[in-house]
């Protein structure tokens, strides 16, 4: 049996793209998404580079929760079978922090801190996007077969949803003023 190693991650990996960068391309992949060195966006998203274990036999990647994210794990779901042209998420948490992974293929990240927006392109299993509270989330432009897990850090709560962006902007905003007040 060949022993396990891991794998450190490349320098060229996926992260925040331009959405007007991107051209599509005839297989399905993007072929002109570039990749920076820069590892968070100004929302307080950011790329989680998840560990790494090669062998010959197959992959794994595993996530311990406060240990590789910010938080213990309490929920864990995911989303497949996204029909073409529709967007599924829609939402912020009041208090709930979410590491969102393409598990198989790929889709786009929408996410709005109430000031910034920006869009991440997640297609690599070992890395995950870190998305903190109060962080308005779409996630849309799935590949066929695509397969999105989320991590979860508490269980699911209807009253901890923001589903109105418009009441999620003035929320928003105005945990931001009183921050800023303090």
């Amino acid at each position: 049996m060949a022993p396990l190693s891991t794998v450190q991650p490349s320098a060229v990996e996926p992260y925040l793209v331009d959405v007007d960068r991107r051209a599509p391309h005839p297989l399905g992949r993007r072929v002109d998404d570039q990749r920076v060195n820069a590892r968070a966006g100004r929302t307080g998203c950011r790329i989680v580079d998840l560990p790494r274990v090669a062998d010959p036999r197959g992959n794994l990647t595993f996530v311990e929760g406060d240990q590789h994210i910010p938080f213990p794990i309490a929920r864990v779901y995911y989303l497949y079978d996204v029909p073409g042209g529709t967007s599924r998420g829609g939402h912020a948490h009041k208090q709930l922090e979410a590491l969102i992974i393409a598990a198989t293929g790929s889709f786009d990240v929408s996410v709005d801190d109430g000031v910034h927006q920006e869009r991440f392109f997640l297609n690599r299993s070992y890395h995950g996007l870190y998305v903190p509270r109060m962080t308005w989330r779409e996630l849309d432009n799935f590949s066929s077969g695509g397969v999105c897990l989320v991590l979860a850090s508490a269980v699911y709560e209807e009253d901890d949803y923001v589903r109105d962006h418009g009441e999620f902007l003035a929320a928003a905003h105005a945990e931001r003023a009183e921050q800023d007040a303090a």
